[in-house]
């Protein structure tokens, strides 16, 4: 049995009294965590008249992150793969009928260039007909594990299913403008006047057969095989198959790029741009540290590149009076190998996740006081805890 000491998951201090409601924390931790967690909520936070992007929104921190929005009074366009689904899952909530003409979905694979552009327009099409202005964008989508193909598949044909139902969309929830859902984000290309088209083969001992890249970041052929075991969460950069490796870039750093580009100059000032990155995307403070070590080098490249657009663009967007920061959201999931960790808990939940995403907004506008708005940072534990994104060790 291991003699080294549990310690609290925010100030690493030695967790001798676990706070009551958030075992993982101490006290001090536990309570500052549940104060700054309370400022998303209703009481709390107002956003009526305000309007939010938020990706990924079908289940866990994207879902949870729209229902907090939505449940302080935003309008919220949601983006999903399989946005039939996303419907029936927010249809469960008991409050769904007091916010639901205030909820849109559209359907949108960010392994493919032309989903991207297109959700683009759809985006800006449901803002002018709904009388909407945009002021929070959120990329909270994103992607490490390709799921095996049979997988897809099934999610596929459950969506289907569900299309060809009688509609118990009565309130016009989904935006249906031609979307379905395609196994690996289909072999689409840019669409026409679209610059920077690529072409090229992917080649070496590691690549699976059929596998090239050609017109766009999404038209990438696979034998079709399972996940390999291990995930490519543990793999190294000669075992990792080239699709996770393109397919992290295309949903955590391409896209994001494309609709801040494309949303920012209609954004209304006083909003804000949250990107959902983690720390793998920056350096260690120490060389040696066991955080990286040769593993998941495809998704720290790309939360590097996130991380990237939040330290660049975010004085641009500020000229334009919106906030951009990263969020680093913390430990809410686990990759397959890592699923029994710690007894299978996590230290925080998607409640805590999705609060921690949503504080640069909520921070600046809580009810009867005012903060100026955080810009250009890296934000871990409500800014509780300094991430210094410049260490570098030259």
């Amino acid at each position: 049995m291991s003699s080294r000491k549990r310690t609290c998951y925010v100030c690493r201090m030695v967790l001798d009294n676990p706070h009551a409601q958030l075992g993982s924390m101490c006290i001090p931790c536990g309570e500052f965590n549940l104060a700054e967690r309370a400022l998303s909520l209703p009481e709390n936070m107002s956003l009526k008249d305000k309007t939010a992007v938020v990706t990924g929104g079908r289940v866990n921190l994207g879902f949870h992150t729209a229902l907090r929005l939505l449940r302080c009074g935003a309008a919220v366009i949601v983006s999903s793969r399989y946005p039939e689904d996303a419907l029936s899952r927010y249809q469960q909530e008991a409050d769904f009928d007091k916010w639901a003409q205030k909820l849109r979905i559209i359907g949108a694979d960010f392994r493919a260039a032309a989903d991207a552009f297109a959700l683009v327009q759809s985006i800006k099409k449901t803002l002018q007909q709904e009388g909407w202005d945009l002021d929070h964008l959120i990329n909270n989508a994103a992607q490490t594990l390709t799921d095996p193909l049979e997988k897809e598949e099934r999610a596929i044909e459950h969506e289907r299913f569900l299309l060809d139902k009688p509609s118990s969309d009565g309130k016009g929830v989904v935006v249906r403008q031609g979307y379905s859902p395609r196994a690996r984000g289909g072999a689409g290309s840019l669409p026409d006047g679209v610059a920077g088209k690529v072409s090229g083969s992917i080649a070496g001992p590691s690549a699976p057969k059929n596998t090239t890249l050609s017109d766009s970041m999404s038209k990438l052929q696979v034998s079709g095989v399972e996940t390999p075991t291990p995930s490519s969460w543990v793999q190294s950069l000669s075992e990792i198959p080239y699709e996770d490796v393109i397919t992290a870039h295309s949903v955590n750093t391409f896209v994001p790029l494309i609709l801040i580009r494309e949303l920012l100059p209609s954004m209304r000032k006083g909003g804000h741009i949250v990107n959902v990155s983690s720390r793998e995307g920056i350096f260690e403070s120490a060389y040696r540290t066991p955080a990286k070590h040769s593993k998941h080098v495809h998704t720290n490249m790309s939360k590097a590149g996130l991380n990237m657009i939040t330290e660049t663009e975010a004085p641009t967007a500020w000229k334009l009076g919106v906030a951009m920061n990263t969020v680093d959201p913390g430990y809410m999931s686990a990759a397959p190998e890592f699923e029994q960790a710690y007894g299978g808990e996590r230290p925080i939940g998607w409640e805590d996740g999705a609060a921690r995403v949503l504080w640069p907004i909520a921070r600046a506008g809580r009810k009867g006081s005012y903060s100026p708005p955080i810009r250009g940072q890296f934000l871990k534990h409500y800014g509780g805890v300094r991430v210094d994104t410049r260490l570098g060790r030259g």
